[in-house]
């Protein structure tokens, strides 16, 4: 019998043992080596082609020549395989992210697994390009390899009744050129019914379910049923659809094409940086790619798919994959709300005492969220800045912990005073369904986060009512077992991808565990727990003060980028970074941190920079081949010529010259203002690896008046008196290709008129 003195001991302990089993669980599968039968996934199989296709580890942007190199790997293993592949090479311009539109020539390579039937194609899809700062083997390196060794396995069965396509992107990394390339302007586009995208964003961590299409019930249902370690919560989807990012699947997601969109993003620090290397990569984190895809695709592809059914809201607890209809979920707040009824009226609490619990309730999520929050805030004045990532995260988990623990204990310590137990269990469980309500309306993809440990916690209160009260304590100690994966289960998974920056997404969750286990804390003397919390506390947060912020593991970020405005006979360097410069590298070139307009067509101001001398290089060309009158208005044909063989343009027209479209390759795109940062105000048209000189590109103008605009060509390649820099950049520092930052950079600006 558990009596009740014993009840906030036995929590406790449960909560440190079920948080273990449930981060152990929730992990990458084992690797399966060489030697797995030849129709299973093996990630040392999968490695192997991965060390192949990227032996060099050198990065392989769009149009550059590494890039060609791997294309014709890719193109080769194809061959080995006995796959008939296809290449599609054409222009493409960026449809979905149009903060900064980029265009670019792209070569996707399509290999085909033909099936009994012609239609209902299935598309396996990963981009093979990589971002100028990195080689690109976690993004997406990992996810091609995959996909190659999941086509080996499949051609060892008989022949499917759907179609798999084999779509490698390439121009992923410039706005999802490829995959903009292949949905809207290959034939095969037509025949495809399902994709099943494979990304990365980071080297190491489980390969989750990121998002689905609306429409998911089968495939979720077959994720569930065929895959040995399904990993994923419907709630990422709520997260993602809100932040400014995207993969490949936001093409065909936005034309109505459903699927899955498959990624990992564990130590994501190495993200856009030379560490996504093939020595960092987790080969388990393959082995997931593999242990999700190969059976999905062996299902699906001799599935009838036409209907994919409702929308499934799913997760998992303990290993255990939960899923429902996403229309369930009323009935479920229901349910839940009946329970808790007939458990008020069985255990008869006070109605005074379940108002304090709400407003304790309250209380608990801001002091939890205030400590940790001042906690880190703390940890930032000490070292001088924020860190998403620092070399050695112990202490700043410990201080997560025990300023958690600390802003938790203090007001349980309270109500621990004040109210009973039965009136906080009521309390406690009451709020979260009214949070849970909340969700339903308004994140419907989030409710089995709270909806789940409350539907648990309503069924055994209400059973506690029928059943003698020195039982009850056993089911009250129950009530957190579903919470704890569903709120603290999330903090590792948060602090991997989020980073330290963002580590105010954990306080939510980390303060909803502590309002669920309030209740069972009561009885226990807390003052000398909240005492050493706060104690640890400060010495964590005081131990960050010793420790170094940055290893060759976990670089600081530093972008060199240089601006020469051929005009003004002006050069700068300037140093990026989300992080103060300081040592060698500050002082190299006497870097001021004064703010001052580097850009002439720009009010920007910047800081970390240093003039310089100039590079000697040309300036960029614009030719006028034609120009026609519409109307009122006109087009001009130009073209573009970067005499020092940059990598791409960028050409700004102001908002004034009525710029209506253009016309590339044959096809027109609408011309979009920026409406934020340097390039506010002007019509910003980037074409991306470009080395033929005969590209032309025309505008269309809704006027007829003459246009004064910024041409500048743009490259990785910095001046020869970058030397010194990059030189002493070696070490705990790294370049990284982040946002609309691709890393290293080089401007070349002129104005000129057509």
């Amino acid at each position: 019998m558990l009596e009740d003195k014993g009840l906030p001991i036995a929590a406790i302990v449960m909560t440190i043992v079920l948080f273990i089993i449930n981060h152990v669980m929730s992990g990458a599968p084992v690797v399966k080596p060489e030697t797995a039968p030849a129709n299973q996934f093996s990630a040392e199989r999968a490695y192997n082609v991965l060390s192949t296709l990227l032996e060099e580890e050198i990065p392989h942007p769009t149009g550059s020549e590494q890039n060609k190199i791997i294309k014709l790997r890719l193109q080769a293993e194809l061959d080995v395989l006995g796959i008939e592949h296809i290449e599609q090479a054409t222009w493409s311009c960026g449809l979905i992210m149009i903060t900064l539109p980029n265009c670019a020539y792209v070569e996707n390579i399509i290999g085909i697994i033909p099936g009994r039937s012609n239609g209902y194609a299935i598309a396996l899809m990963a981009h093979y390009d990589s971002v100028p700062m990195s080689a690109g083997i976690g993004d997406d390196g990992a996810g091609v390899a995959a996909i190659l060794e999941t086509a080996r396995a499949l051609i060892l069965d008989e022949q499917f009744e759907h179609p798999i396509y084999l779509l490698l992107t390439d121009g992923e990394e410039l706005g999802l050129l490829g995959a903009e390339a292949f949905f809207r302007q290959h034939p095969l586009a037509e025949n495809v019914s399902l994709v099943l995208n494979i990304e990365g964003s980071g080297s190491t961590g489980p390969s989750m379910i990121l998002r689905t299409s609306g429409a998911n019930q089968l495939l979720i249902r077959t994720i569930a049923e065929e895959t040995s370690a399904p990993y994923g919560f419907s709630f990422i989807n709520e997260i993602f659809k809100r932040m400014p990012n995207d993969t490949d699947f936001s093409v065909p997601q936005s034309m109505g094409v459903p699927g899955v969109d498959f990624a990992f993003a564990g130590e994501r620090n190495h993200y856009h940086t030379p560490n996504d290397n093939l020595s960092n990569i987790d080969l388990r984190t393959i082995q997931h790619h593999g242990e999700n895809i190969l059976p999905l695709v062996r299902s699906l592809a001799n599935s009838d798919f036409s209907d994919l059914g409702g929308q499934v809201i799913f997760g998992e607890v303990y290993n255990v994959w939960i899923q429902w209809e996403s229309g369930m979920s009323v009935y479920l707040i229901l349910i839940s709300a009946l329970l808790l009824a007939l458990a008020i009226y069985k255990l008869k609490p006070s109605y005074k005492g379940i108002a304090l619990s709400w407003l304790t309730s309250l209380l608990l999520i801001v002091s939890v969220s205030v400590f940790a929050y001042g906690a880190f805030f703390l940890i930032e004045k000490i070292v001088g800045t924020p860190i998403s990532w620092p070399a050695h995260d112990l202490s700043y988990r410990l201080t997560l912990l025990f300023a958690s623990l600390s802003g938790g204990l203090l007001v349980c310590s309270i109500s621990n005073r004040y109210l009973q137990r039965t009136d906080m269990l009521i309390g406690v469980w009451s709020l979260w369904l009214f949070m849970s309500i909340g969700l339903v309306i308004y994140f419907p993809d989030a409710a089995n986060v709270l909806l789940l440990p409350t539907l648990l916690a309503s069924l055994l209160l209400a059973i506690a009512g029928f059943i003698l009260e020195h039982r009850r304590p056993w089911l009250y100690l129950l009530t957190i077992v579903v919470c704890i994966p569903m709120t603290i289960g999330f903090v590792f998974f948060l602090e991997q991808t989020q980073g330290y920056r963002l580590i105010v997404a954990t306080f939510p969750f980390i303060a909803l565990f502590f309002v669920a286990i309030m209740p069972l804390l009561k009885g226990l003397n807390l003052k000398w727990g909240l005492l050493a919390s706060l104690l640890f506390m400060f010495v964590s947060v005081a131990s960050t003060k010793f420790l170094p912020l940055h290893s060759e593991y976990r670089p600081q970020f530093v972008n060199i980028t240089y601006y020469e405005n051929l005009d003004q006979d002006s050069s700068y360097y300037q140093l990026q970074s989300p992080n103060p410069i300081t040592g060698e590298l500050a002082t190299a070139m006497n870097f001021s941190d004064q703010p001052r307009g580097l850009l002439a067509y720009s009010s920007d101001t910047m800081k970390n920079w240093a003039e310089a001398i100039s590079s000697g290089w040309l300036a960029p060309q614009l030719a006028v081949i034609n120009e026609q009158q519409e109307g009122i208005g006109r087009s001009v044909a130009i073209r573009l010529d970067s005499l020092r063989e940059a990598d791409s343009f960028r050409l700004l027209i102001p908002e004034s010259a009525e710029l209506i479209d253009f016309e590339l390759s044959g096809r027109r795109y609408n011309a979009q203002v920026a409406t934020q940062g340097a390039n506010a105000g002007y019509y910003v048209l980037n074409i991306i690896r470009v080395y033929d000189s005969d590209l032309e590109l025309r505008l269309f103008f809704a006027n007829s008046d003459r246009v004064d605009a910024v041409l500048m060509d743009i490259s990785t390649q910095l001046p020869d008196s970058a030397e010194v820099l990059t030189r002493l950049r070696r070490g705990l520092t790294s370049s990284q290709s982040r946002g609309e930052s691709r890393g290293d950079q080089s401007y070349l600006i002129s104005e000129v008129s057509f």
